[in-house]
């Protein structure tokens, strides 16, 4: 509607404001409604592996780089700050199936593009 250049229908600037005002309300309560999510984790910290909608910084590195995993992050604080935790090499299971040399997904290219006769 905003690129065909019907904004001075009044029709038109009737049913954006409308949207507009429906758009803040589902934001508003959205807000809230992730407020209360987050403050059943912790109170304070909320979940920690989440920010918003997304992943936190955090939960990334985590993720991506640790293999340390705990019910509670506050679990940790039962180790000793001395304790140092180092990874193994061990493949996951999705890496072990496409090493795998009879593995069916050896074959496949997911990023092939075939035409379909």
């Amino acid at each position: 509607v905003r690129q065909h250049g019907d904004l001075q229908d009044l029709n038109v600037q009737t049913i954006l404001a409308e949207l507009d005002e429906d758009d803040a309300a589902i934001k508003s309560r959205l807000s809230s409604m992730l407020e209360q999510w987050h403050g059943a984790f912790h109170p304070i910290w909320g979940a920690i592996f989440n920010a918003g909608y997304q992943d936190s910084r955090f939960g990334f590195y985590v993720e991506n780089y640790a293999c340390l995993y705990s019910s509670r992050a506050t679990n940790l604080g039962l180790s000793s700050t001395e304790r140092s935790f180092r990874t193994t090499t061990e493949m996951l299971p999705h890496d072990k199936l496409l090493a795998d040399p009879m593995s069916e997904f050896t074959d496949t290219n997911p990023w092939s593009v075939e035409e379909v006769a």
